[in-house]
């Protein structure tokens, strides 16, 4: 991938119903150009799907970041199944030394232990390290049964033309494009793509950081982060518990990772910094996808 990649990679990430037409104004260069681009990811592997979902607060959800020691006696594909075997868990990926990295979705403090529980109770963990997260959970809209209508055809592909929808839904193009400016007005739907960051020869890693909580907050960190490494970063996860974010960030080979992490810390904050490389990766279904194709079916 080249920066023209990542960049593109970003604004589907952010809506992947963003048009060629858009993203051949902001860059420069033909749609059909973007076009190409984004086949040749689809077709490498770097994007392997796209989704719609409900942010938090639509389903009264919060999340989970956790990292699972192992004893390394299970296949790594093996183990990232048997996280996403809890209802909760929307994402998990190996990392290097039997480390395992989830985001789960629960619903208050007896959901919360009973997937810590669960995680705990896997065999071969060895130690299940578990924090809330901060984040802004997105506001609150009320769908009707028509926002309902036009979502349902989205499900199976979220990069659907309103044209398509229009015949599908037997709305009009007009229509369809007015609620989905609603959805985009409210930021209630989430149309994300599904990105695989181990895919073309880039490397994932996390990194670990504590800072000095006497000068510094976690937006302090998480904005340093986004505007100072933006084609590296793809996601920070800050714990409500404790001074540590979670940082997911890409580079094209180890000496690109050995001279990041460095970097993050020599920044006047940050007290620790610790890596770990990522190897398979898988997403599922959690909560709020279920509860969005519940919404569709009793509409």
């Amino acid at each position: 991938m080249d920066e023209l990649d990542r960049k593109i990679l970003m604004d589907l990430r952010r809506n992947c119903r963003v048009s060629y037409q858009e993203l051949s104004r902001k860059y420069g260069i033909s749609a059909n150009a973007i076009r190409r681009r984004i086949l040749n990811l689809e077709e490498a592997g770097v994007i392997s799907g796209y989704s719609i979902s409900l942010p938090p607060a639509m389903t009264g959800t919060e999340l989970l970041f956790g990292l699972l020691s192992t004893d390394g006696s299970r296949d790594e594909m093996e183990m990232v199944d048997a996280i996403g075997s809890s209802k909760q868990v929307i994402a998990a990926a190996s990392y290097t030394n039997g480390i395992y990295a989830l985001v789960a979705e629960y619903q208050g403090p007896e959901e919360l232990h009973e997937v810590g529980a669960f995680l705990r109770a896997l065999d071969s963990v060895v130690e299940a390290e578990l924090h809330t997260i901060i984040g802004g959970w997105g506001p609150k809209m009320n769908l009707t049964k028509t926002h309902l209508r036009v979502l349902e055809p989205l499900l199976e592909d979220p990069r659907l033309s309103i044209v398509d929808i229009a015949q599908r839904t037997g709305l009009t193009a007009r229509r369809v494009r007015r609620l989905l400016g609603e959805f985009e007005e409210h930021r209630a739907i989430r149309f994300n793509a599904l990105i695989e960051l181990g895919a073309a020869s880039s490397l994932p890693f996390i990194v670990r950081i504590t800072w000095n909580e006497k000068n510094a907050t976690h937006s302090t960190i998480s904005d340093w982060l986004e505007t100072d490494y933006p084609l590296q970063h793809w996601e920070t996860y800050a714990s409500a518990l404790e001074p540590v974010i979670y940082a997911l960030l890409f580079a094209d080979d180890i000496t690109e990772i050995i001279k990041t992490v460095r970097s993050i810390r020599r920044n006047k904050h940050v007290t620790s910094v610790k890596s770990l490389i990522a190897g398979h990766h898988q997403y599922f279904a959690g909560y709020r996808y279920n509860k969005l194709l519940q919404m569709i079916k009793e509409r």
